[in-house]
């Protein structure tokens, strides 16, 4: 697709571009409204002609159909608990034309800040961002649903009226149900830096149902434990040279350093805990969100940055939170029924 074509009702603002290998991306418009929009590149639909074998269709039919349930099953249960606007940004639209499947999501602006920026912030904005992070966390595991992606790249910060900064979090294509991983380990993406020791072996090794099963929230934690660290200090927690990531690190038994200290002994203490080899050794999402609200977390300064930061405000492709809001759009079960060239999904009820 490039720049000016029309596709599902929406004009494509600039020509695609690959982001990430898995998908391509572009801004769109619909009415005076831009969106962002997401190609991608895997399932392909098999549409009438399409050459292959019966088994082959077959199997890429399949493929399709649990890819559509899977989406639509997430952004549901998300949308259930999240109104338009807020820290969690899913899917306003989600449809294939032809062969391909796409997301449309809203358009945000945010503040162009790197980790070290942020670290930078005086404690108390950083703190701010590290709960609304976290309350958005909770309530996808609320859910019971593994974000599988969590990365700064993946944590939008906007920055608010009053010159604080608050989260948007995105991209939860990576997203599954606790404890049930994707069948195909290809499909469970992630990012290397951030990966948990138990999703490390189930991409390296993992086999069997007790290995899917450790696939929890969990993982979530320990990916939230680097990016925290990240955000307070600067930088990710320190291992030795012999290792790569923070993963295999502690699975050695080695204890991540953490560039003065961790901000406060209590913080320390927090991200020490969410850094566990062992999942069921971490904190839950819901105590972390309980821990950072202590107004005793403050205490105990280990190093403080007093240094401020100055956001510029640039644009960025991101997630929607809702269903489109234009009234103009009908999101009842008859109307997200099959229609020529939109999404198709079957076997829910909503489409009985």
């Amino acid at each position: 697709m490039k720049q000016g074509d029309v596709i599902g009702g929406y004009e494509i603002l600039r020509d695609f571009i690959v982001a990430g290998g898995m998908s391509k991306v572009s801004f769109a418009r619909e009415g005076e409204t831009e969106y962002f929009i997401k190609e991608f590149l895997s399932p392909k639909y098999p549409v009438a002609g399409a050459p292959g074998g019966a088994a082959t269709l077959a199997r890429r039919q399949k493929q399709c159909d649990e890819f559509e349930m899977h989406h639509k099953k997430l952004n549901d249960a998300i949308g259930s608990k999240c109104g338009f606007g807020g820290n969690l940004v899913y899917a306003i639209d989600f449809f294939r034309d032809g062969t391909s499947y796409y997301k449309v999501t809203e358009k945000i602006e945010i503040a162009s800040l790197s980790t070290r920026d942020i670290a930078k912030l005086p404690l108390e904005k950083i703190l701010i961002i590290l709960k609304t992070v976290t309350h958005s966390v909770k309530i996808l595991h609320d859910l019971g649903i593994v974000h599988g992606d969590l990365k700064p790249d993946n944590i939008l910060i906007k920055q608010t009226v009053t010159g604080g900064y608050t989260t948007k979090l995105i991209d939860f294509d990576n997203s599954y149900f606790s404890g049930l991983p994707p069948e195909n380990k290809e499909e469970v993406v992630g990012t290397p830096e951030y990966y948990s020791p138990e999703l490390a072996h189930y991409i390296k090794s993992g086999e069997t149902g007790e290995d899917k099963a450790r696939l929890t929230v969990q993982s979530d934690l320990f990916a939230l434990g680097v990016i925290f660290t990240e955000y307070l200090t600067g930088e990710k927690p320190g291992f030795p040279k012999a290792c790569q990531y923070t993963w295999e690190a502690v699975n050695r038994g080695i204890a991540p350093e953490l560039k003065g200290g961790g901000r406060t002994g209590k913080l320390r203490a927090l991200l020490m805990s969410m850094l566990q080899a062992d999942k069921d050794k971490r904190p839950s999402i819901t105590e972390t969100f309980s821990q950072l609200k202590d107004p005793d977390i403050t205490k105990e300064v280990i190093t403080e940055t007093k240094e401020g930061v100055a956001g510029t405000t640039t644009s960025k492709l991101v997630m929607s939170k809702n269903l489109r809001p234009e009234a103009a759009v009908d999101r009842t079960p008859e109307a997200m029924k099959p229609k020529s060239g939109g999404l198709r999904v079957r076997g829910l009820n909503t489409d009985k």
